[in-house]
C-alpha cells in the first residue's frame, strides 16, 4: 500500500483549521480560501511554502465533513470540535488512521492504556514490511510522525500524561456520525467497537 501522510511538524492544526472551515462556511469556495490563505495569509504563516502545504492538508481534511459536520465543528464544544478534527484528519491520511485502529483503539480498550512513541515507532516498523514507501522512510522521518502522533492524541486531550483516555462527543454528533459516518472511524472516536 502507498501511504501520504498529512502531519508536519504542527499537526492537528485546530486554529487554522477552525479559520479555514469558517470560511468555507460563509460560503467562499475551495479556491477562493486556498487564493486568501496564500496571499492574505490568514493562517499567519511564516513562509509560502509553509501557508500552501498547510492549506492544502487543511482543505483535504475538511473534504470528509459533510455540511452538518463542519457546522458542528464550528459551533460545537471544545472537546466534540477536536474529536471532529480528528475524524477529519483520520479520513484524509489512511496511515495515521490505521494507528488509531491498530493501536490507539486496541490499548484503549485493553488493559494497558499508555501509549509511547516506542509504540508510535513498532507501528511504522510493522507498516515498513506491507509499504515500500513507509520502508524508504529515514529513521529521522519515522522518529518524527511517531512523535507527530502522539502530538494530535495530546492536543485533542486523547492522551494526558502517557495515557490514553476516550473522548465524549455531544450526543447529536455521536448519534449523527453512528448513523451517517464512517462506522469504523466512529469506532475510534468512541473508544469502542459497536
Amino acid at each position: 500500500m502507498s501511504y501520504q501522510t498529512t502531519l508536519s511538524t504542527r499537526p492537528f492544526m485546530y486554529i487554522e483549521t477552525k479559520k479555514v472551515a469558517q470560511r468555507l462556511k460563509d460560503g467562499q469556495s475551495t479556491a477562493e480560501v486556498r487564493t486568501a490563505a496564500l496571499t492574505q495569509n490568514f493562517l499567519q504563516l511564516p513562509s509560502r511554502a509553509r501557508r500552501s502545504a498547510a492549506i492544502n492538508v487543511i482543505l483535504k481534511r475538511l473534504a470528509n465533513l459533510d455540511d452538518y459536520l463542519l457546522r458542528q465543528f464550528l459551533m460545537a464544544d471544545r472537546e466534540t470540535s477536536d474529536l471532529i478534527l480528528l475524524y477529519a484528519l483520520m479520513g484524509s491520511d489512511q496511515l495515521f488512521q490505521e494507528f488509531m485502529r491498530q493501536v490507539y483503539l486496541p490499548k484503549l480498550t485493553g488493559l494497558d492504556t499508555t501509549l509511547t512513541k516506542q509504540d508510535g515507532l513498532k507501528f511504522l516498523a510493522e507498516k515498513s514490511t506491507q509499504s515500500t514507501k513507509v520502508a524508504q522512510w529515514t529513521v529521522a522521518t519515522q522518529n518524527r510522525l511517531a512523535a507527530a502522533y502522539l502530538q494530535v492524541l495530546r492536543d485533542c486531550n486523547l492522551l494526558r500524561a502517557g495515557q490514553l483516555v476516550k473522548g465524549i462527543l455531544a450526543p447529536d454528533v455521536a448519534q449523527y456520525l453512528r448513523q451517517h459516518g464512517d462506522q469504523t472511524l466512529y469506532e475510534v472516536l468512541i473508544g469502542s467497537r459497536v
